[in-house]
């Protein structure tokens, strides 16, 4: 019999959370378009449920260090680099060399906003650094249909999918 350790299932036990987590809150989307409000309550409160659990896990997982914000944003940035450097643009290839068109936009969007995430926290890790993380007080905008970030002013059109600056999302 194998042993897996307690830190291989509070990771495997994070990753299995946080999946469901996102994909119930998917599924009440749907719900919600289809016009079936209680499902969509029951996916929303059960994505809920499972970010908790995935967050106690985390905590769990990574004890004291995750309350230092400065390694929180090294993590953030490392992961982010990654995607942009390696995951996305192999990804993007084998869905290219598959012919799986939805596949390529989806990971093409990915790896320009990811881009952006990259830099944002770039900009954020100096400021947090240097205690002015005051200064950061740009509005950052999300597209809905591609993922894709604007800080400060949008433009009228998101530059990857074209959809309309009034559907995106302030934050």
């Amino acid at each position: 019999m194998i042993k897996v350790s307690t830190e291989d299932n509070l990771k495997n036990a994070f990753s299995g959370e946080s999946q469901a987590s996102i994909k119930y809150r998917i599924f009440s989307e749907i719900a919600k378009e289809k016009g079936l409000k209680n499902l969509a309550r029951v996916f929303e409160a059960f994505s809920f449920s499972e970010f908790v659990h995935a967050k106690n896990h985390l905590k769990a997982l990574k004890e004291k260090e995750i309350e230092d914000p400065l390694k929180n944003l090294d993590e953030a940035i490392k992961g982010e680099t990654y995607e942009i450097e390696t995951m996305y643009p192999e990804f993007y290839d084998t869905a290219i060399r598959e012919n799986r068109k939805r596949a390529a936009t989806s990971f093409r969007w990915a790896l320009e906003a990811e881009k952006e995430h990259a830099e944002v926290y770039r900009k954020l890790r100096v400021l947090v650094e240097s205690g002015r993380d005051k200064a950061f007080e740009e509005k950052i905008y999300v597209c809905p249909n591609c993922g894709y970030i604007f800080t400060g002013t949008p433009p009228e059109i998101c530059p990857l999918c074209s959809i309309s600056k009034e559907m995106f999302r302030e934050f």
